[in-house]
């Protein structure tokens, strides 16, 4: 196999040297580009066709933030975003993720740091990971469709579940930002992001939604119009003790994903059967497809998104393999979908 093809678009020498280092010297992997701010990482994106970008957020002349934006406007390339752990590099990373970035990692620290052996593999593994990615879809606007017809009368549901990766944040502003406050049910939400970045997303997203949002905690008691993010290092699960609470699980070694949105739809199989919603969006890999089948065996509604308005189709694919999927939609149908399920 030829090795993957890095541009690395890094202001500072000294980080972009150590990055280069890290890369050149990870088996199957090579640095074909050094971008000194967003405009020179936007000429090479064109002129070195590279399998995965390593993008920083804060650089002179143009930020990655928008370099982001017309890379994948231009010359559609995976993207991870290396951002330090600023609030504001963070909160700009996100927007990077929301216009078409795959990813965002942290930065690794100095060599001698304890932590440096653990974001060097995370940096690695998901370098490789997003280079795999090679189609990279931007969601367009989907025609209207009549889709009143999915809701059950009678049946109102008593929680709706939510799973995304790669590509989820745009994707959940558009499907959670639709709802109003009269959406009377609580929406569960796994979205996979390193531990480090969870509260800056919670941060980022929140003034996007007119629900309140909250990082679960365990024995949290679900409200109505209510959204609860799954937090850094734990399991988001649904229990009943009388009403409907949040249940944390620590992760295992033989956990593939942290958090895990198997374990969340699974939880709503068991708990809350037919009238629980389940809905897989954007993202690699095939979490989400177990939980997602054993929601639909449990009578409950169940939902992806569509390849078109996806910007990766792994998770939904998979769950649709496994025949777990009730319909695919494009995103401005789920959303009109989710709407009709809010008790009347």
């Amino acid at each position: 196999m030829p090795p993957i093809r890095v541009l690395l678009a890094e202001d500072s020498p000294t980080v972009r040297f150590h990055l280069a280092r890290i890369v050149n010297a990870a088996p199957g992997m090579v640095v074909v580009g050094e971008a000194r701010d967003g405009l020179e990482a936007l000429e090479m994106a064109a002129t070195l066709e590279p399998d995965v970008i390593s993008m920083d957020i804060r650089m002179p002349r143009m930020d990655g933030l928008e370099a982001a934006r017309q890379i994948m406007a231009q010359h559609p390339t995976p993207i991870v975003m290396v951002s330090g752990l600023l609030q504001e590099e963070i909160s700009l990373s996100m927007q990077a993720l929301e216009a078409g970035a795959l990813a965002v990692v942290s930065k690794p620290p100095a060599r001698h740091d304890p932590a440096f052996a653990r974001h060097e593999r995370r940096l690695i593994h998901t370098l490789t990971a997003m280079a795999g990615v090679h189609l990279v879809r931007r969601w367009t606007s989907a025609p209207r469709s009549n889709v009143a017809h999915i809701a059950l009368p009678g049946v109102h549901p008593e929680v709706v579940a939510i799973g995304a990766s790669a590509g989820g944040p745009g994707a959940l502003v558009a499907l959670l930002g639709s709802l109003t406050e009269s959406f009377a049910l609580p929406v569960l939400l796994v979205q996979h992001l390193p531990d480090e970045f969870v509260d800056g997303f919670a941060q980022w997203i929140a003034p996007h939604l007119a629900l309140p949002l909250r990082v679960a905690e365990a024995g949290m008691p679900l409200e109505p119009a209510t959204i609860y993010l799954a937090p850094a290092g734990r399991h988001l699960q649904v229990a009943r003790v009388g009403g409907l609470v949040a249940a944390l699980t620590p992760v295992t070694p033989a956990d593939r994903y942290c958090p895990s949105v198997d374990a969340l739809f699974t939880s709503v199989a068991n708990v809350c059967g037919a009238f629980g919603v389940g809905i897989i969006l954007t993202g690699m890999g095939d979490d989400g497809a177990a939980g997602l089948c054993a929601l639909h065996e449990a009578g409950g509604r169940t939902f992806a998104q569509d390849p078109d308005s996806s910007v990766v189709y792994g998770m939904p694919r998979a769950a649709m393999a496994r025949g777990g999927v009730q319909r695919v939609l494009a995103l401005p149908e789920l959303a009109r979908v989710l709407s009709t399920f809010a008790p009347r």
